[in-house]
Parts: C-alpha cells; sequence; structure tokens
C-alpha cells in the first residue's frame, strides 16, 4: 500500500514511551508528525488521520490500564481505516490489559491494528527498577519492531484481513488512585515555573508553583523530573511504603512482548 504519513501519537511524562516510539519510527520509511500530549492543553485539539497514514499510539501502563488522560485525548482523535501499530511501556510489573484497552479504543475511532508491542521501561516513582530502560539491548528490540512494521506497511495492499490479538481481558482491571502528589519544598523552590509548564494534567498553578492541585495530580513525576532545585518530591513515608510495595511486585529484567 502506498503510505502517506507517520502520525506519532503519545504521552509520555518522564521520556520512556517518547524514547520506544522514536526508535521505533525511526525505522520506518515514512515522513512523521507527532503529538505530544505529556504536556498540558485544556482544549484537547481535533487529529483526524487517513486511510493512508500509519498511526503509532504510545502510553505508559498505569494501573495495568491506558492513562486516563491520554482517553481524554482519545476522544477527539479519529481515522478512516488507518491502519495503527501501538507501543505501551510499563515499570517492570505487568502491563495488564493496556494493549487490549487501547487496541479497543483506537479500533473503535476508525485505526485498524496492525502491531503492538510493550517494553518493559524505568519506573517513574521507583527509578531503581529497571533502571534506565529503555537500554542499548531494549532498543535493538524496539528497532527491530519497527523494521517489521515497516515491512507489513511494504508488502500489504490491504490490513483488512489483519485479525491481531493482544493480551488482556475484560472488564478491564480497576483504575487504580494516586495517592503520591509531588509538593514543592518552600525554602527551595525558586518559583521559576518549570514544573507547571511541564505538568500534563493542569495540576501546578503557573502563578503559584509551589502548590499542587491534588485532584488533578496523576502522579507521573513528570515536576520532580524536570525541577533543577530538587525542591519537589513526594512525601519520604509515603513514597518508602510506595517503594517497599513495589519492589515485592517488579522484576527489573522483563523482557518485551511484540504482536504482528
Amino acid at each position: 500500500m502506498k503510505m502517506n504519513e507517520l502520525k506519532l501519537v503519545y504521552f509520555s511524562p518522564t521520556g520512556a514511551t517518547r524514547k520506544a516510539v522514536m526508535e521505533t519510527a525511526r525505522n520506518i520509511d515514512l515522513k512523521s508528525v507527532s503529538f505530544d500530549f505529556s504536556v498540558y492543553k485544556e482544549k484537547k485539539p481535533t487529529l483526524k488521520f487517513t486511510r493512508n497514514d500509519l498511526a503509532i499510539f504510545g502510553i505508559p501502563v498505569y494501573y495495568g490500564r491506558v492513562p486516563a488522560l491520554f482517553m481524554e485525548y482519545l476522544q477527539n482523535i479519529s481515522g478512516d481505516n488507518t491502519p495503527a501499530a501501538l507501543v505501551a511501556t510499563y515499570g517492570c510489573r505487568e502491563y495488564e490489559d493496556a494493549l487490549l484497552e487501547l487496541k479497543t479504543e483506537v479500533e473503535s475511532r476508525g485505526f485498524k491494528v496492525i502491531g503492538a508491542a510493550a517494553f518493559p521501561a524505568e519506573h517513574s516513582i521507583v527509578p531503581t527498577i529497571g533502571a534506565r530502560r529503555p537500554n542499548k539491548t531494549d532498543l535493538k528490540t524496539i528497532a527491530e519492531f519497527g523494521v517489521d512494521l515497516n515491512r507489513r506497511i511494504r508488502k500489504e495492499e490491504s490490513f483488512d484481513h489483519i485479525n491481531l490479538q493482544v493480551p488482556g481481558s475484560t472488564p478491564y482491571k480497576k483504575y487504580g488512585k494516586n495517592a503520591l502528589f509531588p509538593k514543592a519544598d518552600s525554602s527551595m523552590c525558586t518559583l521559576c515555573g518549570a514544573c507547571a509548564k511541564a505538568c500534563p494534567a493542569g495540576a501546578i498553578p503557573v502563578k503559584e508553583p509551589k502548590k499542587t492541585d491534588t485532584k488533578k495530580c496523576i502522579g507521573c513525576m513528570k515536576c520532580v523530573r524536570v525541577c533543577k532545585q530538587n525542591a519537589r518530591s513526594v512525601n519520604s513515608l509515603k513514597m518508602k511504603v510506595a517503594e517497599g510495595k513495589l519492589r515485592k511486585v517488579c522484576q527489573s529484567d522483563k523482557k518485551a512482548e511484540i504482536f504482528l
């Protein structure tokens, strides 16, 4: 099939998902356009893709699900029997229903999923779990996924016969409630506003960056990562409890799973 353009649609607060999406895209022979929903947009953009585009949807896995915030953006995205590939990154625990949920949602909006993958990544809350992943070995696997996708779009005249199966079950796992709200240390915060500009949920007031709106905060830890003064952190006791739980269920040597 003659393809037009590669559309990259992703949500990547701490960068791992973006890295995986970009490495996949680098191995596909199409000009790409990116739609990064990791930065807060009060008005969600409307995107319409054609049947000659290839879309890559990339998400981090939250509680074994597609992030609720990404779902809000997805409501305004539609395809025209547009081929699509899915990329999910997860913090070395499990990705559970995330790929199935993402596949179901994008296909209900006019896309045809022709490939999917789940890649282990550095945990956003406890970075020592899966530290620095995706690493060189991971990137090689991700690149091969891109090569295989490129081969598929070049070979196939139609994708109608493809019926890709991915793991997951319904009803989906219950979405967890965030209990980790990063807050600013008043003595260290310089009011630079970098955290407010970076927050994908709009949970940090631009004029009062020392505050956090706990009703909006999704616990993605992006504000903690971008603060050059190291002024933002989660309550140490809560973090210690969370770390203890995560270390029991996460394995840093998890392997990628690819579906084509």
